[in-house]
Formats: C-alpha cells, sequence, structure tokens
C-alpha cells in the first residue's frame, strides 16, 4: 500500500523572531506543500510514500529533493525541468496581530506542467490519492482534466482523498466552487471545514454547527468518511470530528498552545489516514489525528515528524518533562 501525495512542493520564506516582512533583514526557508506536508507525518509513521510533483533543475529544487530525502518520503515519479520554484512569504501573527501570506507561485514548474505527474502512476488497488484545493487552483490544465484522473484513478482501485483547502489569494470563489463540486461525489476521504460549507458551497448557513454541516454535505455528495479539525479560540482547544456511515462522532478537546500554525490541518489528515490504514476504531483514528495536530502547532517545520508513540503520549499540561 503506498500514499500519493499530488500537489506542488514549495519553499516558505519566513522573517526569524516574528518581525515584520518589511522589517526584516533575514527569511528562514522552509520546505513544504499541503500534501507533502502529509506524506512526511505518514512516512514517519512507516507508511510508503510518493510524492507525485515537478521540481526546477536547480539548487533550490535539489534542497527540497534533499529534505524529501531525509524525511523518507518517496521521490521516484518526481518530475525535473527547467523553470522556478513556487514560494510564499508568511508573516507569522503574534499577540492580536495577524499573520499575512504573500504568494510568489505563478509560472513554477509545477504549475506549467504539473499535470504530467498524475499520467500513468502505478495505482494498486488499496492505494490513497491526496490532492487539496490548493493545486487545483495554480493549475487550469489539472482543472480541466481532474474528473477524468479521478475516474482513472477509482477505476484502478484507490482511495481519493481531498482537502478543500481554499485559499482565496489563490483563486476566487466563481472559478473553485464549480471544480470542487465536480470532485466531491468521486471523493473517498473529505477534510473540511465549516466555512467550506458556510461560505464557499453555501449548503448551511452560519447558524448550523459543524455536525450538521458534515450530515449536509454528505447526503448531497454521498461521501463516505469526512473529517475536520476544528479550534475554540476562547479555549484554546482543538477537537476532531468525523461523519461515516457508522455516525457522528467527536474527540477529546485537547488544549493547545501556538508556535506555529502551518501544518495543522495537514498533520490531522495524515492522523486519520495512519488510522484509516491500520483499521483502528474511527473514534480512536480521530483522537490520533487531532493529538497530531495539537503537536504540529508546537514545531517550527511545516510537516509533523514524530514517531507514533510521541503522539500517544502527548503531554497533559504543558510544558511536562517525560524522564
Amino acid at each position: 500500500m503506498t500514499v500519493y501525495g499530488f500537489g506542488e512542493v514549495l519553499l516558505r520564506y519566513t522573517p526569524p523572531n516574528y518581525k515584520q516582512l518589511k522589517d526584516t533583514d533575514a527569511l528562514r526557508v522552509n520546505v513544504g506543500g499541503a500534501e507533502l506536508n502529509a506524506l512526511v507525518t505518514l512516512a514517519q509513521f512507516g507508511h510508503g510514500t510518493e510524492m507525485l510533483t515537478v521540481l526546477p533543475h536547480h539548487a533550490l529544487g535539489q534542497l527540497a529533493l534533499q529534505q524529501m530525502y531525509q524525511s523518507r518520503v518517496g521521490t521516484s515519479l518526481i518530475h525535473q525541468v527547467d523553470g522556478r520554484m513556487g514560494t510564499y512569504y508568511m508573516e507569522e501573527s503574534f499577540g492580536f496581530r495577524s499573520g499575512k501570506v504573500i504568494y510568489d507561485r505563478e509560472h513554477s514548474s509545477f504549475a506549467e506542467v504539473g499535470h504530467v505527474v498524475i499520467n500513468d502512476v502505478p495505482i494498486k488497488k488499496g492505494d490513497y490519492v491526496v490532492l487539496t484545493g490548493i493545486t487545483l487552483a495554480i493549475n487550469e490544465t489539472i482543472r480541466e482534466q481532474i474528473v477524468e484522473i479521478l475516474k482513472g484513478l477509482k477505476s484502478q482501485g484507490a482511495y481519493i482523498v481531498f482537502d478543500i483547502n481554499f485559499r482565496a489569494n489563490l483563486w476566487s470563489k466563481a472559478v473553485a466552487v464549480p471544480i470542487i463540486q465536480s470532485i466531491l461525489p468521486l471523493v473517498d476521504v473529505l477534510f473540511f471545514g465549516k466555512k467550506d460549507a458556510t461560505h464557499l458551497l453555501e449548503t448551511n448557513t452560519e447558524s448550523d454547527d459543524i455536525k450538521t454541516c458534515a450530515e449536509t454535505l454528505q447526503r448531497q455528495y454521498h461521501i463516505p468518511l469526512m473529517a475536520s479539525s476544528n479550534r475554540d479560540i476562547e479555549q484554546s482547544t482543538l477537537q476532531g470530528i468525523a461523519l461515516s456511515e457508522q455516525g457522528y462522532l467527536e474527540s477529546e478537546a485537547y488544549q493547545y498552545a501556538v508556535l506555529n500554525r502551518i501544518g495543522a490541518g495537514d498533520a490531522f489528515m495524515a492522523g486519520v489516514l495512519h488510522g484509516l490504514i491500520n483499521q483502528w476504531q474511527l473514534k480512536e483514528t480521530i483522537d490520533f489525528a487531532t493529538k497530531c495536530s495539537v503537536l504540529q502547532h508546537t514545531t517550527n517545520e511545516d510537516a509533523l515528524a514524530v514517531d507514533e508513540s510521541d503522539v500517544f503520549k502527548l503531554a497533559s499540561h504543558f510544558g511536562e518533562l517525560k524522564r
């Protein structure tokens, strides 16, 4: 069994010490991307992974490859061409100051020819294919072909995993909604947020809770499994939810502290897939995935790179020291 991630690998440039971009004289570089982040975590948990992407033939592309080698993510299907690396610049939030992201990924190698890597993938029955709305946002050719691509993958026995992950800075709601609506009936595992139902797809109103939103989406698009990680900002807690044919369930609500918000949803996704692959009970799976998301908030990296045992041993109190 292999988990394939189809998407762009990005470089994130971040000023140190919570500086604003206009004030910084240095930038920290991280390698990431939603699909890659999930694969990094799954590789740490011992699963076979393969990244489906395009990288440029120069030192920045090599930097990304080196990070994947170190993380044990499969790279045998990656294409390398002339071109540029997709990047973004991030100001980290602090106190009441909101964070900010500036994307610079137009005409990147993946945006230009990313569609080539999804053809002739050696899918076996039971494999998982992960993609997100971020991937659909940046490549028009992929958007035009995605329904046929996913139908072909499903015909080979793959499970389709999709995170809506709408980014208004990358594409408009008018473009995004028809594409997302066209692929939802093909999805086996959907990751979503409440605003995806209330503001993007408009299947629900703001007065509906997350359970109602999940039930509406599942009923309309017949999605076998839906999952979401939800923050209570006032209580500083994270809670995972899932809806399947077994019904609706919630994890315990875990307190969290924020060192870094990048990749928390990707860690949650990886936790869910880890549980599904291991055929855990869904309650155990969602609880584990929520712990993954909590832990990712404590790192400076884009992806959660820990052992399974580290997740199970999540501290019950801030600053706890394991001896």
